[in-house]
């Protein structure tokens, strides 16, 4: 609970001060409150986080956070092109919730069957041209 309290204070007391330290708290200043919150949750001891943490929506997010990373170009690049960007308010507001829609579509119909269809293999012994490629 030490590491939400120190937080909290940061995040209140220091909003008028941000400005001055931005690329401080940008490039990992919290980082040490977060390491704090994260122990906690590793450990086991404090309830609020582990319940955060294990909560549905947050394993989701998870799980598709590496997808988000690999399609939030392409997903804007799209955008750019079929509705514009740098005027498009409504667009910018909606990325965010298209990229985890789009992201969770890919994991869900594309990630998920491939890396099943890939153990199934793997435990059938099954070679594929990749597997070939490696071996020659």
């Amino acid at each position: 609970c030490f590491g939400y309290l120190l937080y909290a204070c940061a995040v209140f007391f220091g909003t008028d001060l941000i400005e001055p330290y931005y690329y401080f708290f940008h490039n990992g200043g919290l980082l040490p409150v977060m390491v704090l919150v994260l122990i906690g949750a590793a450990v086991g001891t404090d309830p609020i986080t582990t319940w955060i943490f294990r909560s549905k929506p947050m394993m989701v997010l998870g799980r598709i956070s590496y997808l988000q990373y690999l399609m939030q170009h392409v997903l804007q690049g799209w955008i750019q092109l079929a509705f514009g960007w740098k005027d498009n308010d409504v667009a910018q507001a909606l990325f965010i919730p298209a990229l985890i829609v789009f992201s969770y579509c890919c994991q869900r119909w594309v990630e998920k069957p491939y890396t099943e269809y890939q153990r199934w293999r793997q435990e059938k012994g099954i070679k594929g041209c990749d597997d070939r490629c490696i071996e020659w």
